[in-house]
């Protein structure tokens, strides 16, 4: 039954259920169709939702809604909505299902995991959670805890961890949802982010603030909206953003535009660190990103002369993989400090907890419990590879915060949070200890997660006793699973906007509309397993019942809270804190080289370990030349969810790849044309959309495709396979990142017209061209410091791998000439003489020769017809076959000494 409609009409002093007709109500929330939560006011009329619009009085939004806003009208009433639990009676992903109570599935629930607990214990269980839909995320961590598992995720694993990780090492708090100050922040450093498209609340402050004189810089190897009203768009190649953060840390501090007075006074290392920064001058990190000398310059002085700057990190910094985001986000940490832009107004202030005179967080999601748990005898998976992460490394962020942070940080779930490679393998390999049970909770990790063909592999092998998807629509995963639980959305239920402990402001939500048919609040599923798993005592009869402890300090319940004339509490956000408390550190300084990475056994100088000197995540990086950025979004969309809503479906029908008008070219592929994106995962098919805003060597896949209105079940999946960019990203969990994120970002790929997937001339020339630039990017920036640094023997390796591929590409070249019929007199081939000293002007010749080498054989194989590439004949030093294969060993034969130098020159740092 709808509750009772207000009386009042003086909206908005009067805050409560506001009368408008004598059968219409307003009803006050916010939206969390993303993780924004604008505030809304729903107008309600016999019990329907009838009208959305913005909630101007809402601390959150002003009043401004998204295009996605409204379609909540479309969610609520849509026909695929799940509305009854299922249960699978056939096979996995063979969609047979039988329609069964609430109550016979969290009986049957429950009973299997006090099974599975008994036999494997409470670590057995892994829950996997969304985009912060609702209550979902904190009531699963707070059930996790007091059931004994550590391994729990949602999405904000691959959003955040990086950074709140190197922030929290660094200065023991994190930045992470400091806003731009319109008419305070006088430059916003866009890194990575492209909030035009996934936080339109910043993007309004970013144009507000720069008709008030702030100058804007966007870091993105796209030309995303947001860098259309940049004064500087830095077009970085993927995952070597650390190198550029290391240029610009090297200018800042050459000339002179750092805070010395704070340095000096609050910051420890720094000498250690500017000796690592030294070694990366302007001229080495535009050879590694790919990008002038003269613009990495200038964003320097702009980063070191106006302020306060707010340097805003982006996904992409976290997502970047193993070494890129290390070194991208703990210079991106550095440079913040440095600049004098930490904890200051307009600046980078440091996140404030919840007052705890108003609200209680930590007291009622338990993280002692977990740590203390008399059953839990195992850490978090992941936790081995990636020792800054899990139950451990959370009680050594306590024991060195204790100071500032008695309770632990406000966001423990960020230090705590598994790795989703490594729970799928402890499903298939039941290492380092068995996965028998997995909750999804109003996510998509087949979608959205990375490394769909493992979690594929886990979710349908027989060692998984049990898979729950609770969930707005059934989703790929729940097509899997053998219980499916329907889920209410923000219109449905009372909610608190808590934003996973990230901030200090919370804000209160109404429920507009009683649930339809059997759906349920998130709560509902963690509530109704605890009082069946022996937790009866920690479980409120409802939601809002929860809500009331969370708001027990402050006095007023939730009801209450929501008919005040302000139903939130934000805080005026202090700043310059640390000079009154100093940094939540074990120093209690800005550990410029954190203690915290030297405990948990990770590299803390700041070294550059992104491409080209981190492990290649392919085998044959001529086969796969560009790089794919996998995880971006879309306005019309919240990552895979609302490919059902026809008015939003429309704007973006069909997933898009973006590419350059030249790389199509190069391959044949025309606007609007069906492309294959292929890497040694599989092959994924998209639409082209040539657009001069990216960069040639690089491609954009459409993130988290799938398409709903087609068949569910196995094999097909509702389309999962076809387009989903995620099918394709890795699933090695060596190359993740030292915070355990997933490398969603900068992978290596191939492209091809859809109707012409075969290897062709096209893809030779992307194949030379991409080596070429590899090689560049090794050695090209390499000066007498760094070959005195060299030992004889390394410096012999080094000469010897280099004077090898001068060899055999002069080898090739002859040969090419050859096969194209161009008559000339013998090339000179370079020699090996081991008495030489390699000296930079040697090397700088040998490099300028293989620019030579390698533009005339590309000259020689665009000229080559199929013909010519069919035909058989021999290679001095690769054998006999056909031209083109002896042009594939050929690239596979340089890969291998250049990754030889790689090696090498790794070693060296």
């Amino acid at each position: 039954m709808m509750p009772a409609c207000g009386t009042r009409s003086n909206y908005p002093k009067e805050r409560g259920l506001i009368m408008t007709e004598s059968n219409s109500c307003t009803k006050r929330t916010f939206c969390t169709i993303c993780p924004q939560h604008c505030g809304v006011l729903v107008t309600v009329k016999d019990g329907r939702p009838v009208a959305v619009k913005g909630d101007p009085t809402s601390p959150i939004g002003s009043g401004s809604l998204c295009v996605k806003g409204p379609r909540v009208l479309d969610l609520h009433e849509h026909p695929g909505r799940l509305n009854y639990p299922l249960k699978r009676i056939g096979a996995r992903g063979e969609m047979k299902w039988e329609q069964i109570s609430w109550e016979q599935a969290l009986d049957e629930i429950a009973a299997k995991l006090s099974s599975l607990r008994d036999q494997f214990g409470p670590e057995m269980l892994a829950t996997l959670g969304g985009t912060h839909k609702g209550p979902g995320d904190w009531s699963s961590w707070r059930f996790c805890n007091l059931f004994g598992t550590p391994n729990f995720v949602n999405q904000g694993r691959n959003c955040g961890v990086g950074h709140i990780l190197a922030e929290s090492s660094v200065y023991g708090y994190d930045t992470m949802y400091a806003a731009v100050h319109p008419g305070k922040t006088m430059l916003a450093l866009i890194w990575g982010s492209n909030p035009a498209e996934s936080g339109t609340t910043v993007m309004e402050r970013l144009i507000q603030g720069k008709k008030q004189g702030m100058k804007i810089v966007v870091v993105d190897p796209r030309k995303t909206r947001v860098a259309e009203i940049a004064d500087i768009w830095v077009p970085v190649r993927p995952r070597t953003d650390g190198a550029l953060a290391l240029g610009i840390a090297h200018v800042m501090l050459r000339e002179g535009l750092y805070d010395r007075e704070f340095v000096a006074a609050y910051c420890q290392g720094f000498d250690e660190a500017r000796e690592v920064i030294e070694q990366y001058p302007p001229e080495r990190v535009a050879a590694i990103c790919g990008i002038p000398v003269e613009m990495i310059e200038e964003v320097a002085r702009l980063y070191g002369t106006v302020r306060p700057a707010r340097l805003v990190p982006g996904v992409a910094l976290v997502q970047a993989g193993q070494g890129a985001s290390r070194t991208a986000t703990l210079v991106r940490a550095i440079l913040v400090a440095i600049s004098g832009n930490l904890d200051v107004l307009g600046g980078d202030p440091l996140a404030m907890k919840y007052d705890e005179g108003q609200f209680a967080w930590l007291d009622n999601i338990h993280w002692d419990a977990l740590v203390h748990h008399p059953l839990r005898t195992r850490d978090t998976l992941g936790s081995a590879e990636f020792p800054i992460i899990g139950v451990e490394a959370y009680k050594r962020f306590r024991e060195t915060q204790a100071r500032l942070h008695p309770k632990g940080h406000n966001a423990a779930a960020y230090m705590l949070f598994a790795n989703q490679n490594a729970i799928y393998r402890a499903v298939l390999a039941e290492e380092p200890y068995p996965v028998k049970a997995v909750i999804v909770q109003n996510g998509e990790p087949l979608l959205s997660m990375g490394g769909a063909r493992a979690a594929h592999d886990a979710f349908t092998s027989p060692n998984l006793d049990l898979l729950v998807t609770m969930d707005l629509f059934m989703t790929p995963t729940a097509q899997l699973s053998d219980y499916v639980l329907p889920a209410a959305h923000y219109l449905e239920r009372p909610d608190i906007s808590m934003h996973w402990g990230l901030t200090h402001l919370f804000v209160c939500g109404e429920q507009a509309v009683e649930p339809l048919f059997e759906r349920r609040n998130d709560y509902e599923l963690w509530k109704g397993l605890g009082k069946r798993l022996g937790q009866e005592d920690r479980w409120p009869a409802d939601l809002e019942g929860m809500l009331n402890l969370f708001l027990a300090p402050s006095g007023r319940s939730f009801a209450q809270w929501t008919k005040e004339e302000r139903n939130y509490q934000a805080p005026r956000l202090m700043h310059k804190k640390h000079e009154q408390q100093g940094f939540a550190t074990p120093s209690g300084k800005v550990e410029l080289l954190p203690t915290m990475f030297e405990r948990a056994g990770i590299e803390a100088l700041p070294v550059y370990e992104g491409p080209p000197y981190s492990t290649p995540e392919v085998d044959d990086p001529a086969l796969y030349p560009y790089h794919m950025i996998a995880g971006n979004r879309t306005r019309y969309f919240m990552g895979s969810n609302l490919h059902q809503i026809e008015a939003l479906r429309k704007h973006c029908p069909d997933p898009p790849v973006w590419i350059h008008p030249e790389t199509a070219a190069r391959h044949g592929i025309n606007d609007g044309e069906w492309v294959i994106i292929e890497r040694p995962e599989g092959r994924i098919r998209q639409k082209a959309l040539l657009t001069d805003k990216i960069r040639p060597d690089t491609v954009q896949p459409e993130g988290y495709w799938w398409y709903p209105e087609r068949e569910p079940g196995e094999p097909g999946l509702s389309g999962l396979w076809e387009a989903n960019a995620n099918a394709i990203t890795p699933t090695d969990i060596g190359l993740c990142s030292f915070a355990g994120d997933q490398p969603l970002r900068g992978g290596r790929c191939r492209i091809a017209p859809a109707g012409h997937p075969a290897l062709g001339r096209a893809d030779i020339l992307a194949g030379l061209q991409a080596l070429a630039d590899d090689l560049e990017r090794l050695v090209g920036h390499l000066d007498s410091g760094f070959l005195e640094r060299l030992g004889s023997d390394s410096r012999f390796a080094l000469w010897s791998s280099l004077v090898e591929i001068s060899r055999t590409g002069a080898q090739s070249r002859e040969w090419l000439r050859n096969v194209s019929g161009v008559m000339v007199a013998d090339g000179n081939v370079a020699t090996f003489r081991p008495e030489e000293t390699l000296a930079v002007q040697l090397l700088d010749k040998l490099i300028d020769d293989k620019r030579a080498l390698c533009q005339e054989m590309l000259q020689l194989v665009a000229g080559l017809s199929q013909e010519s590439l069919a035909q058989c004949c021999r290679h001095p030093d690769l054998g006999e076959g056909t031209v083109e294969s002896l042009l594939w060993s050929h690239m596979r034969h340089e890969a291998n000494q250049s990754e030889k130098i790689r090696q090498l020159l790794t070693g060296m740092r």
